[in-house]
């Protein structure tokens, strides 16, 4: 996949904000992401993987901001 094409794509759903929940509040999953964000039309398969890759590392940080964030309100006190 083009380099900027993956970087745009990327920044452009970071810019959206922290990524989209369901009903529960659960984090969709990269396959929920990719449609929410409408890649699945415009992106072929070996792109969608790269995609997908790129948003699984955006969901382990946001876990990790969330993690630190929640250590931190604990040691507030």
């Amino acid at each position: 996949m083009n380099t900027f094409k993956l970087k745009d794509i990327i920044s452009h759903i970071r810019d959206c904000g922290n990524l989209p929940t369901d009903a529960y509040g659960q984090r969709l999953n990269v396959n929920e992401l990719v449609e929410w964000f409408g890649l699945a039309e415009s992106l072929t398969d070996f792109e969608q993987v790269e995609i997908k890759r790129e948003l699984s590392l955006l969901i382990e940080a946001e876990l990790y901001i969330e993690n630190i964030k929640q250590v931190e309100q604990l040691y507030q006190v």
